[in-house]
């Protein structure tokens, strides 16, 4: 083969490999894009869900496993109160026979690597809490992450705000909170989010 015949054979491998990983590479992207529109809806609906049984648990309601059961209980027992541009503010827990029972509101607060999204929900005095649920939240794993856990969930209900905080396994009170051993800064965002949050968002809800 001549010098000439080696750098054509040479300049062919090249294009063909060139040529080669452009396609392999439009497959992957037409899949990817492919399987995105094909979940994106059932993705919405299970991000929607989520949201769902957080308000339904943090209003003490007993959330259904069956999927379809907790959208119905949400549909019956939830009123998504809203401003004049749509924007939500708090959402209104209503009694089997359609009275309002108590309120759950979203909340922002800032945790250690990022923001915690929350439910908390309030009695109609505005001051009891009927229950907190965390829905988004980037705290450490085996520290911060810790207040997804039932037992730091469950403290909080009947407890009223300002709340407090005593160490882990103490005796709380009844405006008290047990933290989580070597998750301070998560701790102190919690304490924030119900006692700073919750008066901001006692005011939304009596200037309805």
């Amino acid at each position: 083969m001549s010098a000439k015949q080696a750098k054509q054979s040479k300049l062919g491998q090249s294009l063909f490999t060139i040529f080669f990983m452009l396609a392999v590479t439009v497959v992957f992207i037409s899949a990817l894009s492919l399987i995105h529109v094909l979940t994106r809806e059932r993705i919405q609906l299970n991000e929607g869900l989520v949201l769902k049984t957080a308000v339904l648990y943090a209003a003490g309601l007993a959330v259904p496993t069956d999927a379809l059961e907790a959208d119905r209980l949400y549909d019956r027992r939830v009123r998504e109160v809203r401003d004049p541009q749509g924007v939500l503010r708090f959402y209104e827990i209503l009694s089997p026979d359609g009275e309002a029972a108590s309120y759950v509101v979203p909340v922002l607060g800032a945790g250690l690597w990022g923001e915690i999204e929350s439910v908390v929900g309030i009695e109609l005095d505005l001051g009891t809490l009927t229950g907190i649920e965390f829905v988004k939240q980037n705290e450490t794993p085996g520290l911060g992450a810790r207040i997804t856990e039932s037992w730091f969930k469950e403290q909080f209900r009947g407890k009223r705000f300002p709340l407090s905080v005593v160490p882990e396994r103490e005796e709380a009170g009844g405006q008290e909170f047990q933290a989580i051993t070597g998750a301070t800064n998560t701790v102190n965002a919690v304490q924030d989010i119900l006692n700073v949050r919750l008066a901001e968002a006692e005011r939304v809800i009596r200037e309805r």
